[in-house]
């Protein structure tokens, strides 16, 4: 993989990391790199893990969870997987904290089969995107209805106001390096008080996490069944040019309407 310097400048979605931290490496960083510059959450306390290369992660003889409930991150070199799911740590320490506390609960009660419950935390773990919002029943009927000409054209203006998209998941970062029409995320409606959309952006994340893991675990979320709503990442304004025009948004392979239930049938 060739390193970029550049990264976030290449569009909207990786934009999304302007400002945040300090990401102005000359090539690829090593580990050693990232755990110098990767020290303190935005809220300005010591990340709860450090990264570490394929040779220590090898040495510990165990699976990943299993490494990262030490506080221990597996880290390839010269990966944009890896590298993305790093700068998640330091953007969201107390969430990522809670899923491998909720993963190990999980190996702990099954051994290491894949449960559903760990299916859907590693979902949201790769594809996760955080939707937060002044009102969560209003958001919860927009997206569970599929309601994309309220949410992205006649609403369009409360993005940014009382409407504000964080991207969780790190596979998402990856995929927006080469973007493509049908690029999803899997969505969490977290509400807040008004006051959250006058901090500036770094202060969010630092407001943010720690109510987006005290809600994740208090909603049991990941033991429900299909607790992720899907959004259409391109779709968010500004985050895609073609989104300008409102026609970008009649593509119903990529703007799905929600799939109807069959009638009921009566006895015969």
């Amino acid at each position: 993989m060739v390193w970029d310097a550049n990264v976030i400048q290449r569009n909207a979605v990786l934009a999304q990391l302007t400002g945040l931290m300090d990401l102005t490496w000359p090539d690829w960083p090593t580990v050693a790199e990232l755990n110098q510059r990767l020290t303190l959450s935005l809220a300005g306390e010591p990340l709860p893990v450090r990264f570490i290369d394929d040779a220590e992660f090898s040495a510990l003889n165990c699976y990943y969870e299993q490494a990262v409930a030490q506080g221990l991150v597996p880290t390839r070199a010269s990966n944009w997987h890896d590298f993305f799911g790093a700068l998640i740590w330091a953007l969201f320490p107390n969430t990522k904290s809670l899923l491998t506390t909720l993963h190990m609960a999980d190996i702990n009660a099954h051994g290491l089969t894949r449960t559903p419950r760990r299916d859907r935390i590693t979902h949201f773990d790769e594809c996760g995107l955080v939707l937060v919002v002044s009102d969560h029943a209003e958001m919860k009927q927009l997206l569970q209805q599929h309601n994309w000409q309220a949410l992205f054209i006649e609403q369009r203006a409360r993005f940014g106001t009382d409407w504000q998209p964080f991207i969780f998941g790190h596979a998402l970062y990856e995929q927006a390096l080469v973007p493509f029409i049908g690029l999803t995320a899997k969505c969490v409606v977290i509400e807040v008080e008004p006051c959250f959309f006058s901090l500036n952006r770094a202060q969010q994340y630092a407001h943010l996490d720690p109510i987006l893991a005290t809600e994740l675990a208090r909603t049991a979320l990941f033991d429900q069944p299909r607790p992720l709503l899907p959004l259409p990442l391109l779709g968010i304004p500004d985050w895609w040019p073609e989104n300008q025009d409102t026609t970008f948004y009649d593509n119903q392979d990529y703007f799905r309407p929600r799939r109807q239930s069959p009638a009921p049938t009566g006895n015969r």
